[in-house]
């Protein structure tokens, strides 16, 4: 059986070793800063953290029969406060003309943008790819976990919520606009650049242009990449549009890929999330291989802990003795269902 629950002091081995696979800004391949993660993550489900905004929540999905860490995913708090600004490039077009030639262009423009009030963000999704087709429907429940922490926990989270998708690589550490752009102006590769990002982003306002830039410029390759999604991430596109996520004008000042947001309180998972009593008797163990999935979760005792189970004809959770055994729940304790789209 598979269950979500907040990452622990014992995960960084599993951790490090799902980072990577995809050695990003919000989980690199860093063992200091993944410790450190760890540690924030702890804090902050447990209400320690200093400042709410600063909260980072780290989910794990484990597979009790493998006794291993299987994929993990993230909230963001907030994205962008005093000291520690989000940045990203706001995309724009201009429009120009010549009666004289007879000539018509739209230009797409790059500028740098920054806020230190910022939205809360997810991310940070990885899924070890030999569960990607599993029947409890992984990806999804990595990806809607949060949205139920979330609708569980509104008061710590901001009202919008946006989430960064990785742009097309040509090699491990090689982005086209890195190379066409941010490198020119901090003469630093791809790979070093996003690891310092993870600690400071202070060297973006410093030496990123603040004028708008063309992409008109750059060669055509750079411009067709620029707001596009990688392979790896147009599933995490799929699930997030059909609960209410859209694409924004912006992009991620390292890698071009695109941000999507969403008002908190209009997003799916959050609006349709409900409690109930669990209740007395027990599903039988051999379930409906077509019911609708969704995700149940519980606080029940002071941790968080969530599982996929089917609902039956009248959207009731179908909860087995096993699941129930794995969440820690009985009879008579409160759980969410949150459904996976």
């Amino acid at each position: 059986m598979l269950t979500l629950r907040p990452v622990a002091e014992g995960d960084l081995d599993d951790l490090l070793e799902l980072a990577g696979q995809l050695d990003s800004m919000n989980l690199p391949r860093d063992p200091g800063f993944l410790a450190d993660r760890i540690a924030v993550s702890c804090a902050s489900f447990a209400g320690e953290v200093d400042d709410p905004d600063e909260g980072v929540y780290q989910f794990v999905l484990v597979d009790h029969d493998q006794a291993r860490i299987v994929g993990t995913s993230l909230i963001l708090a907030k994205n962008g406060r005093p000291g520690a600004p989000y940045y990203w490039l706001e995309v724009s077009t201009e429009e120009r003309r010549s009666a004289e030639l007879d000539r018509r262009f739209v230009h797409q423009k790059l500028q740098l943008r920054s806020t230190e009030d910022g939205p809360s963000e997810v991310g940070g999704l990885i899924l070890d790819p030999a569960y990607r087709s599993h029947p409890e429907r992984c990806g999804k429940a990595l990806s809607i976990v949060r949205f139920a922490y979330i609708g569980a926990h509104r008061e710590l989270f901001q009202r919008e919520v946006i989430a960064e998708m990785l742009s097309p690589f040509e090699s491990p550490g090689q982005n086209l606009l890195w190379d066409a752009f941010g490198a020119r102006f901090t003469g630093l590769p791809y790979r070093d650049a996003d690891h310092l990002s993870a600690r400071t982003k202070q060297f973006i306002a410093d030496l990123f242009p603040v004028d708008p830039v063309y992409a008109t410029l750059f060669p055509d390759e750079v411009q067709k990449v620029i707001g596009q999604p990688n392979e790896s991430a147009k599933a995490a596109v799929r699930i997030l549009e059909k609960v209410g996520f859209h694409p924004l004008n912006h992009v991620d000042p390292f890698d071009g890929g695109p941000y999507y947001g969403a008002s908190r309180d209009a997003i799916a998972s959050v609006r349709e999330r409900r409690e109930l009593v669990l209740p007395g008797v027990p599903a039988r163990d051999v379930l409906p291989a077509d019911a609708p999935l969704s995700l149940l979760s519980t606080e029940a005792g002071g941790s968080f802990r969530a599982t996929v189970v089917p609902l039956d004809d009248e959207n009731a959770p179908i909860v087995s003795m096993a699941c129930r055994e794995v969440l820690g729940v009985e009879a008579g304790d409160r759980v969410s269902i949150t459904p996976l789209p």
